[in-house]
């Protein structure tokens, strides 16, 4: 059985993801240091509430992991849209 709360609710994370991530180079591309540092901030927490994980029990190593995979899903071609 397909949980579609589920499905929903990543479709809504790698719709968030793609929006920070615009953000995130628009900024870069203006120079706005702070702008880059609080996206890079709301990207990596947007991946942890997106797996459902708290940093303070993770590793460095997965934490980077699990920012990768998301970011991989929410900017993939082939990736959920809404």
């Amino acid at each position: 059985m397909i949980d579609l709360a589920h499905d929903v609710a990543s479709d809504e994370y790698a719709r968030l993801f793609r929006m920070l991530s615009a953000v995130n180079k628009e900024a870069e591309s203006l120079q706005l240091s702070t702008v880059v540092h609080l996206t890079n901030m709301a990207l990596l927490q947007l991946s942890l509430d997106w797996e459902g994980v708290s940093p303070e029990n993770e590793r460095s190593v997965k934490l980077n992991a699990i920012f990768r995979s998301k970011t991989k899903i929410a900017l993939d071609e082939d990736g959920p849209r809404t």
